[in-house]
């Protein structure tokens, strides 16, 4: 029998598309840049462990640009840029 799985191992996890249909695409440094702003942003603010921020293959939303999904209430953000990182910083901040 599996054992059971905490299911409460982040109070928040995002997931940046780090994937595009075309190899020469200048979206993926963006979001590369994106995660990896993120990522030391919620690390300094809350320490390791409570927001996570992955990359991810494609999120189905190509051609709107970069897409970003936060769970677990599964709330999307499209045209994910380090310029627009802020209100993703706002949301994840007002909700934790």
């Amino acid at each position: 029998m599996a054992k059971e799985h905490d299911t409460n191992l982040f109070k928040k996890h995002i997931f940046i598309c780090k994937s595009c249909k075309k190899n020469d695409c200048p979206m993926l440094d963006d979001a590369m840049a994106l995660k990896s702003e993120l990522k030391t942003y919620f690390n300094e603010k809350y320490g390791k462990g409570v927001v996570r921020v992955t990359s991810s293959d494609c999120l189905g939303k190509c051609r709107e640009g970069i897409h970003i999904v936060s769970y677990p209430e599964a709330k999307w953000f499209k045209d994910g840029t380090k310029e627009s990182a802020q209100s993703l910083k706002d949301y994840v901040d007002s909700s934790i």
